[in-house]
């Protein structure tokens, strides 16, 4: 199904506004979300360390008292549960009506006997609560009791559950103050006491936040005190006990820790700090949904918003569409004349925006199609005079074989494009074989044109030189005179020429800035060696009138000789690196007693692992040629 462009851009448009308004909500409700729960998580610490200083008062002032109270209680000789109202009066703050009863308990191998209880008969008289019923408060069983893990002289339980199964008991709180012998300086230190408290004391402070629900927990026996008495009694059923057990088991030092969590399919956020007494912990926790209910309604607002920006946006969008749409069709009937044929095009859109660039460029393309296609033909006819010339250079300059009792010549030659610049040749006259390898400067058509000038050099003298032979000197001068008048110095070419007497196996060697050939002595009881045999000279084409130097090397029957170009040793891999001299010398080193051709394979294999396949920027030529024997009875051979 076709769909108008002004239709896609109205849908765009609308699309940009969307998403730009939906983001700009996202990141501002997210902002406003970790702002405000930064907001709650710092006034709920604010609340914790008040909250905390207070409790830990009202606790300390109660030990204070108990510290007076229980030695005196402790020297008594009253049998247990002795009727001993007298013994809570006169006591400091409220503390004399908060204390339900005070046990002290023996241990006896590893469990605890109850000893002596006093029972505050006056407050739970006022309570209206049956002596027998508090008598589990006064045993300490492994439901209740919970061995504290810090050495500390005392510490809270929550024993609200321990009168839970008393039908004729109505829900009371229960506050266990549980303190080890050593707090009344007991020689019997394990003994302890538990002060069984109304816990309104704690109830008041964990009161002073609204919006925060604050409570105390104990790592070791969970919930000690909560605000709602009905959190006090179904604790255990609810997870939290199960995510701060966690939280607290990990954190030996716990001065503060903020998380969320999922609470009975409510999300809070929860700071979790250290009350300063024994392992206890204060924690605030506050329902997201209560802390962020100003941000939601804020949410709805901007939304509602964001839905008139869009609206409008649509209207606007349709309004203007057509007139954006109306030199598009313009594009489109142009596109489909240049389709036709038809490539002289002019648009002259003129409304200042980028639908005038496009018209612009696209007429500024199809004035380049027409140069494009002109420049095309000329190419193709280009190409195909260079593919002849690659043609005929591949055909004046390729040498021929040369394989006799007395040497053999084994060549490798690849070309970095369709005309190469590497030049190489042989000849044998007058039992002398004469191997040359040149290198002219760059690559392509100009450096197939100083080759075909040397190649053409070469044969001229061959021609008129036919009774005698020439020296690798004279040859590298003759050739230098030719290239320089050829090319005015413009255009230049490296060489190196060796000339081997078969007969008494003398080598001799001239250069012109050439790439030193190496020598591969046949001595089956050493090590082979390459060495390279230098002879200096400047290039061919650089000076009208050069003289170059030779060096006369005398060879032993299976010795080899390798010429090569700089397209050898620097052939590089991947990486750039370059392949190098000492990495040829050694391939080259290591192939004393193979034939040539085995010699040429090696030197190729490794050069190809080398180079990883990647393509090379300039020829590789390389000639290998050796002396077989001393003695050869030849005639004039012309190749």
């Amino acid at each position: 199904m076709r769909i108008s462009i002004k239709y896609k851009l109205l849908l765009v448009f609308l699309f940009l506004v969307a998403s730009a308004i939906s983001t700009y909500f996202f990141f501002t409700r997210r902002t406003f979300l970790e702002d405000k729960k930064l907001f709650v998580l710092d006034w709920s610490l604010a609340s914790l360390k008040a909250s905390s200083n207070e409790i830990k008062y009202e606790i300390k002032s109660r030990l204070e008292n108990l510290q007076v109270l229980l030695p005196r209680v402790f020297l008594r000789n009253s049998p247990t549960s002795l009727d001993d109202s007298k013994l809570f009066l006169g006591l400091s703050g409220d503390l004399s009506k908060e204390i339900y009863s005070i046990t002290f308990h023996q241990k006896t191998g590893k469990t605890y006997q109850t000893g002596r209880t006093y029972l505050n008969r006056k407050l739970i008289q006022s309570l209206k609560i049956p002596e027998a019923s508090l008598l589990p408060l006064t045993k300490l069983d492994g439901a209740s009791f919970v061995k504290s893990k810090t050495d500390t002289s005392f510490y809270l339980l929550n024993r609200s559950l321990v009168l839970e199964n008393s039908h004729d008991v109505p829900r009371l709180s229960v506050l266990t103050l549980v303190l080890k012998g050593s707090f009344l300086d007991d020689p019997s230190s394990e003994n302890l006491i538990t002060v069984d408290l109304n816990p309104d004391f704690l109830v008041k402070s964990l009161k002073q936040s609204e919006l925060a629900e604050l409570y105390i927990w104990d790592p070791a026996s969970g919930l000690v005190s909560h605000p709602n008495q009905e959190t006090l009694f179904n604790w255990k059923k609810s997870s939290l006990a199960d995510i701060l057990t966690e939280k607290l088991s990990k954190n030996s030092v716990l001065p503060r820790e903020v998380f969320e969590a999922d609470l009975d399919g409510h999300s809070y956020l929860l700071n979790l700090s250290s009350l300063g007494i024994g392992d206890l912990a204060l924690v605030s926790q506050i329902k997201k949904e209560d802390a962020f209910q100003a941000l939601n309604t804020l949410a709805i607002q901007s939304l509602q918003v964001g839905l008139f920006i869009i609206s409008l946006a649509f209207l606007l969008s349709i309004l203007f569409s057509a007139k954006l749409t109306e030199n598009i069709h313009k594009l489109e009937a142009a596109a489909r004349e240049v389709g036709a044929g038809n490539l002289d095009i002019k648009l002259g859109i003129q409304s200042g925006d980028e639908i005038q660039k496009v018209a612009t460029t696209f007429e500024w393309m199809t004035e380049r199609i027409v140069a494009l296609l002109k420049e095309t033909a000329e190419k193709a006819r280009m190409e195909e005079e260079l593919a002849t010339a690659s043609l005929i250079q591949k055909t004046i300059l390729t040498p021929p074989t040369v394989s006799i009792d007395g040497t053999e010549v084994v060549p490798y030659y690849k070309s970095a494009s369709e005309c190469g610049g590497d030049l190489w040749d042989v000849f044998l006259r007058n039992n002398k074989l004469t191997v040359l390898l040149g290198d002219a400067t760059g690559h392509g058509a100009p450096a197939a044109i100083v080759t075909a000038v040397v190649k053409s050099c070469v044969s001229t003298l061959n021609t008129f030189h036919q009774g005698d032979n020439l020296n690798p000197s004279e040859i590298l001068k003759r050739i230098n005179s030719i290239v320089y008048q050829s090319c005015k110095g413009e255009l230049l070419m490296t060489m190196s020429v060796a000339q081997l007497d078969l007969e008494t196996g003398i080598l001799t060697l001239a250069n012109a800035g050439h790439e030193a050939p190496l020598h591969l002595k046949a001595e089956p009881h050493k090590k082979p060696k390459a060495e390279a045999l230098f002879v200096r000279g400047e290039r061919l084409g650089f000076s009208p009138q050069t003289d170059y130097d030779s060096l006369t090397v005398q060879l032993t029957p299976g010795d080899t000789v390798l010429i090569y170009s700089d397209g050898v040793s620097e052939a590089q891999n991947p990486s750039g690196a370059a392949w190098g001299e000492r990495a040829l010398r050694k391939v080259f080193s290591t192939s004393g007693n193979k034939t040539l051709s085995e010699i040429k394979q090696s030197v190729l294999s490794a050069l190809e692992t080398f180079a990883g396949g990647k393509p090379q920027q300039d020829d590789i030529t390389f000639v290998l040629f050796g002396w077989k024997r001393k003695e050869l009875n030849m005639g004039d051979q012309a190749a």
